[in-house]
């Protein structure tokens, strides 16, 4: 029964993905940061797999957009997206080691994802706000 899940799962993830906002992208990146807070390795490393591809999509999606604004605040939004893609990126990595258990690192990782992803979330909005005054 275990094998028939993981086959319906992965035509789940095989299907092409549609990006998600960012408050979606939030309720990941808090069920990562719950994950790493459970110390769960296997939670842990599915659920910073999931952001991280949601991220990637989101971010490929929003590429267009960082084109038509001003250079400067392209240069800051862009600056802040490589910097939470990054940080992704190196839990996804961690995860595979199992650094739940090691120390509370990824924990504290998670938790600077949520922050960052907020405020990148907020930024975003008010330079998409600004965009529709001019």
């Amino acid at each position: 029964m275990a094998n028939d899940s993981r086959t319906e799962r992965s035509h789940r993830i095989a299907r092409p993905a549609r990006p998600l906002g960012h408050e979606p992208l939030l309720t990941l990146a808090r069920n990562l940061q719950a994950a790493a807070t459970d110390r769960d390795p296997a939670r842990l490393d599915d659920a910073a797999r999931r952001f991280s591809a949601a991220l990637d999509r989101h971010l490929r999606a929003e590429a267009s957009q960082l084109n038509r604004m001003a250079p400067a605040q392209a240069r800051i939004l862009k600056k802040g997206q490589d910097r939470i893609s990054a940080l992704a990126s190196s839990l996804v990595d961690d995860a595979r080691w199992d650094c739940a258990a090691l120390s509370g690192d990824c924990q504290a990782r998670a938790g600077e994802l949520v922050a960052l992803l907020s405020i990148q979330a907020r930024d975003e909005h008010h330079h998409a706000m600004d965009q529709h005054a001019v």
